[in-house]
């Protein structure tokens, strides 16, 4: 390993391990993401984002000499534009899908009370978080399993399991004041 320093004056990659990197970095890249994104939660699935494609680009970044801190608040930055890029088009969807199932109307004539009893819970969906309205849309309507879930989400099992119980629980609670179950 070389023993030189980049530009900014702190060691370059090849003489830091990614977990020296990681912990002299987390803390400063979690508050900017957080400030850019708005949203703790988001902000550290962009940071580890970043120390992935670090990790991917370790060799070319140590080869460069590229100043290791610029560098990360960049891919920081890149990655936190990619997330807020996902969720506008992500909350759009949900808009769309809200308009369609909110232009739904029950026709006694046309239809049968399971119809009625489904339009209702499917507009109740939107008192969900956007997340919570996803698990149970493939949970209920797409049949899949947890595992299958977490695989389409990047998630654990165990954290579908949670959304889904807490999701069931807020659309309970919605249709129960609505009147529609007891």
């Amino acid at each position: 390993m070389m023993n030189h320093r980049d530009g900014a004056g702190e060691p370059a990659p090849d003489n830091l391990s990614l977990e020296d990197v990681m912990e002299q970095h987390q803390s400063v890249l979690l508050r900017y993401a957080a400030r850019v994104l708005n949203n703790a939660d988001l902000a550290k699935d962009v940071v580890q984002e970043a120390f992935i494609r670090l990790h991917a680009n370790w060799e070319q970044v140590a080869e460069r000499g590229v100043p290791l801190k610029p560098w990360l608040f960049r891919t920081t930055h890149n990655a936190a534009i990619d997330c807020i890029r996902k969720e506008s088009r992500r909350r759009l969807l949900h808009q769309r899908q809200s308009v369609e199932m909110d232009s739904y109307v029950f026709d006694p004539e046309q239809g049968s009370e399971p119809d009625r009893q489904q339009a209702l819970v499917l507009h109740h969906l939107n008192v969900l978080k956007p997340k919570e309205r996803e698990v149970l849309v493939l949970r209920l309507q797409e049949e899949m399993s947890y595992k299958e879930i977490a695989a389409v989400l990047n998630r654990s099992e165990g954290y579908v399991g949670t959304l889904i119980h807490c999701a069931t629980k807020k659309l309970s609670r919605s249709l129960r004041q609505a009147g529609v179950i007891s």
